[in-house]
Order: C-alpha cells, then structure tokens, then sequence
C-alpha cells in the first residue's frame, strides 16, 4: 500500500478470475480500506502474520476482504476474518441482524462476519480437519459517530454479535492492533496460511438426505449473506402477523443452486421448533412426493399438532408438503388460517385454480387468480421462485405477478434476490454460462472452466458417456441421465417386470435405455416412479425428464439434448415436430414465442442440476458445435 501498486495487483488478478475489471466502487474500497488496514499491521506485534486479501469463499462467489494468520496462544495455527467497512454512520432497521446505511437495510457487520466464519469452519478443509482455529472482527476505519457506534454495539439490539465478532473504530486502531495480537500474535503465521491456500471444500449436503434432520432440528444449513438476510426476514414478518394479524409477502428471486430449497425447508423447521402453523408448497410434484416420503414417520402427526387439530378433516390442508392448488382453495374458504406458507419452486403457479381432464380440458374452480388465494390463506407468503424455469405452458408465477398481486390486494411486499451458487461446484460463473447459452443473458466468460470449478464434457459417444457415468457411480457419487422429452413414452403392460427402451436413436450407437417408469396415481410416495428414482441408484438405468429432475440435484448428471431445440445460424429455433410431450405441443401450438422460452428453460433445468459435472450429448450437428465453440478458452469477452 504504501508503494501504491496494491489496488493495481488486485484490479489484474481480478480481470484474470472474473474476466472483466471490478466495480469503479470496489477499486476505490481497495484503496481505502487496505490502507488503512496496513497502518494497523505496521504493529511489530504482527509482524510474523501472513495475509490474504480477497480471499474466495469455499462455494458460492463471496470474498473475504481480508484474512490474517498466526498462531493463537497455544500455539495452534490460527485465522481472523477481517471486514472492512467504510461506513460513516448507521441508523436503527425494523429488520433483525440488519443497520440502515444510506437509506439502504444491511446485514449487521458483525453478523456478515459471523456468518463467513461459520461457513469456513464447515466448508474449508483448514478449519474442518487441519485444525486451524478461526474467529472474526469489523474494522470500521472511517466510523466516529458516537450513535452509530453505540447502536452498532448495542446488546438489546443485537445480542452478544458485538462481543464474539468485535468491532473497531476509527479511533481504536491501537486497540484493533492489541486484540488481533491476543488472536495470533503468538507465533508465525505460515502454516496456516499455508493450510488455508491449499485446502479444498467439503461438499455440501444433499437437500433430500437432510430433509429428515432439518425438521427435527438436528441439522441447520449454514445460510450465507443474502440467505440468512431472507431467513430472519420472514421470521421477523411472521411474528408480526402473529402479533397483530398483519399481511406480508417476501419474493425471494434465485437461479438454480442459490439454495433456494434450503432456505424453505430451514424455515419450515424453525416455525415447527416455534408451533407455527406453517405447511411448505410446491407445484413440483416429483419434488412435494420426494419430501412426503422423506417424512412419512412423522409428518401427519406434525402437521396436526402445529395446526392445533385431532383430525384430517380439521386441517386447512390435508398435508404438511402440499400443492398451492391446496393452499389456494384453504385461502379461498378462509383468510389467513396459516402463519406462514413456504411456496417453494413458485414459477409454476398456474393463473387460477382447475380441474385438468385427461383429454385436456380444462375447468377453472374459481375466478380468483390462484396467487391471491395463495396469499390469502397466510400471514406471510414466502414465494421462492426463479423467473426462467416455468416449463410448463400455462406457468405463470413470474415476479412480475408476484408484485402486481400484491399491488392489487394492498399487501406488503418484501423482496430479495439469492446470487450464491451451491450447486454445479459453487460455480456461478458456469450458470451464467448456460444462461449466456440459452440467451438469458449477454455474456459470460469461462473463468470458472480455466480455473477447474466444474467439469462440462459434450459427449459424441453416448455409450462412453454412459460407461463413464456408472465408473462416478461405482465411486460413490450419485449419478442420473436426463433428456429432453423428445421420445414417447411406451405403456406398460399389467404384469410386466421390464421397460421398453423407448429413449434410442442410431446416433447413440448400440445404447439405449428406457424412460423414468410409470407408477400411476394413488400410489404411496415411497412407491412413486419419482420417490425412487431420486433415490434408489438402480434408477440409474432410466432416463429422467423434466419433470422428475427439477428441483433435485445429482454429483454427475448426463443430459442428452434433443433435437427439439437446435442452433440454427444466429439464434435458437424451437422444432415441436421432434418434441413428444402431447401435453406440452397442445398448450403452446398457438404461440411459437412462448414454445421456444419453456424449451429454453426445459434445457436450463437439466444443465444445471449436478453438484460436480454434466455431460452432454447433443443431438444435433450444428447445436452441438455452437454448445462446443462457447468452451473453447479464449472467448471469454466475445460470448455475446
């Protein structure tokens, strides 16, 4: 800092990760806060401490701004967290865990730093098992408002935050230099640094195994930043309509991976802890029959005691994991009889409540919009959505319905938007690239490809792709193939103990396979075709379509794409000839345009549900060279 060339160093290491410069705000932030920083490690008591400036969260994109390491008294290699703030003063915020700073509601410093420590003590192999102890503090350089400090270090507002993850002031930098010295002055700090640099994340637990545990309070997922913001939100507006019969919705926008399924069932179990009338919705039903399974030992007798009824027929909905079709018809008879709805995977709300006859016909049951009943039957409505994965003609939970729903029946609205990746190895950059692909966005880079985040192979033999599938099965991972509904599917005659291999074509060479099998209605959730191939690895040998993939998530998952979504030329064309979904081809014949956005979503979905890789086989020659020319290295900036 004191030569200058710092901020420079980080602005190029930045580009060379990134692939374009950071923020005219985050240099300037460099220049600011590293400064200052560097006059407190001018104390000779600090002078064999080693520094990270920057440093990447395991998952997920977030950076520390700055980690120190030492050794702690023991003599135990040891780290300290450090975020720097050039705040000026902060105002009380109705919302807990949060400080109001320029008009704007943040995260207590505090508790952001709290919540890196807690992530990196869970997801970093030095602090899981290389025992490097790490803790946490704000250096709040530019701070002299006694206020600010004040209520920034007030125990009524904010608990012991200020007392396990310290604050400094402007004024205090001799007491920051002191209680950094207590943490690590106690040897050189090279082995953790060491340890730190060349450790590896632990993976994050799959939604479906922890389903169980996370509602008995057994399990809590480590919610970061934006999460935890959302979690404590909800909470807060809960126990207002509780308290004084208010009505609140929060939108909580995500791409796929932003945890947003782990963030509804971790409030699912906090308001059960609470006896909150409380049920979770979805309108997945491989996703609601996964979650009835997980939780047929304890789930009907829950959900009546949270609901205060002896019945089934008491209840406002028959199940704790159910449809909004059921929410919507309890809010239509009754207003408000729930505390809190967790509307999970709410892209798929339909416009109104109906009655879907085999041979298409449609009858509404009410001329209500289905989201305002939704609404209706809550305190609080949490709807957790992602506006392109409706893949359904006839989907319309969009945010933008969300908001006017709101407008029209004078509710308060709350509205937060996830940017973490847990999936796909916590690469965000590999999901901005299939949404560069598929044309949600401009551009993107292959910063997350050069530096080895996740593993993306197009395939162009399938029976290779299938041997390497089952050799990661062998290995433990958890691995599935997916394709575009571009097969029919064969029934199944009474009796029979095998599928037809419906999913074939001669450009798979001798392999085929069947599709995820046909259980019929009325069947137990442990029983369902869906339940058991998200769960058993023998259904590994079927094919999953859209609908028994969304929401879930695989180690490995092989995704052929079909020919009803090709690259010709310049743009994407959607081709409903090579598409088998009758149901499908009915509701969007009238419209090419909505065609084309739920194929493009349909493919979004299957590319990114693996936590470690996907691998392609494209159908097509021309899609499959297009898919291959946006991974080649070296056009990152002319992806447009």
């Amino acid at each position: 800092m004191d030569a200058g060339t710092l901020p420079g160093l980080l602005k190029k290491r930045f580009e060379a990760i990134e692939g374009e410069a950071p923020s005219s705000g985050e240099q300037q932030s460099w220049k600011n806060s590293l400064r200052a920083l560097a006059e407190v490690l001018r104390d000779e008591r600090l002078c064999r401490s080693e520094i990270f400036v920057e440093l990447w969260m395991p998952m997920g994109g977030r950076r520390c701004d700055a980690v120190l390491t030492g050794r702690e008294p023991e003599g135990a290699p040891a780290a300290v967290v450090v975020e720097l703030k050039q705040w000026t003063s902060v105002g009380k915020s109705p919302w807990r865990e949060e400080v109001v700073v320029m008009n704007d509601s943040r995260r207590h410093p505090s508790a952001q730093v709290k919540g890196y420590v807690d992530y990196l003590r869970y997801y970093h192999s030095a602090f899981v098992q290389d025992g490097v102890h790490i803790t946490g503090c704000v250096w709040l350089h530019a701070m002299e408002d006694v206020r600010a400090i004040a209520l920034l270090r007030d125990p009524d507002a904010f608990g012991d935050l200020a007392r396990e993850y310290p604050l400094f002031m402007k004024r205090e930098q001799g007491r920051f230099a002191q209680w950094l010295q207590e943490q690590l002055g106690h040897g050189e700090g090279t082995r953790a640094a060491h340890l730190i640099a060349t450790g590896r994340p632990r993976p994050s637990e799959k939604l479906l195994d922890m389903v169980v545990q996370t509602i008995h309070g057994e399990f809590e997922w480590r919610l970061l930043d934006v999460q935890r913001q959302a979690y404590l939100r909800i909470i807060t507006a809960v126990e207002e309509g509780r308290a004084h019969g208010t009505r609140t919705v929060v939108l909580i926008k995500g791409g796929p991976g932003t945890g947003k399924s782990v963030l509804a069932l971790q409030l699912l179990a906090h308001g059960a802890r609470k006896s909150w009338r409380v049920i979770h919705a979805t309108g997945s039903q491989a996703f609601q029959t996964n979650l009835q399974g997980k939780t047929l030992a304890f789930a009907a007798n829950l959900h009546k005691q949270l609901q205060g009824a002896r019945f089934k027929k008491e209840l406002p909905v028959d199940e704790l994991f159910c449809t909004f079709s059921e929410v919507a018809k309890a809010g239509a008879r009754q207003g408000q009889v729930l505390d809190l709805t967790v509307a999970d995977e709410a892209h798929r709300l339909w416009e109104f409540r109906r009655l879907k006859f085999p041979n298409g016909t449609i009858r509404h049951l009410s001329d209500t919009p289905m989201i305002e009943e939704v609404i209706s039957a809550s305190h609080v409505t949490a709807f957790f959505l992602d506006d392109n994965q409706a893949v359904r003609a006839g989907e319309i939970g969009h945010s933008d319905v969300v908001r006017e729903a709101v407008k029209r029946m004078g509710v308060r609205l709350v509205e937060l938007e996830l940017d973490i990746q847990f999936r796909c190895g916590g690469s965000d950059g590999y999901v901005q690239w299939v949404d560069m692909l598929l044309g949600f966005s401009p551009q993107a880079d292959l910063s997350w490809k050069t530096r080895g985040e996740y593993e993306v192979t197009v395939e162009t033999d399938m029976a290779r792709m299938d041997r390497r599938l089952r050799t990661l099965q062998h290995q433990n991972y958890r691995c599935r193939i997916v394709a575009g509904y571009c097969w029919s599917w064969s029934p199944v005659g009474t009796g029979a103990t095998w599928l037809v291999h419906d999913v074939k074509d001669k450009r798979f060479g001798d392999w085929s396979a069947p599709w995820i099998e046909k259980t019929g209605q009325g069947r137990k959730p442990l029983d369902h075709q869906y339940y058991r191939w998200a769960n058993e690895d023998a259904y590994y040998e079927q094919v999953g379509s859209i609908y028994s993939v969304q929401g879930f998530e695989f180690d490995h998952v092989g995704v052929i794409w079909g020919e009803d979504l090709v690259w010709r030329t310049d743009r994407w064309v959607a081709d409903l000839s090579k598409n088998k979904d009758k149901t499908f081809k009915r509701d969007v014949r009238t419209s090419e345009a909505e065609a084309l956005a739920k194929l493009r979503n349909v493919y979004r979905v299957l590319l990114t549900r693996g936590t470690r890789g996907t691998h392609v086989f494209i159908l097509d020659a021309e899609t499959r060279a297009h898919v291959e020319s946006l991974l080649r290295v070296g056009l990152a900036r002319q992806l447009a």
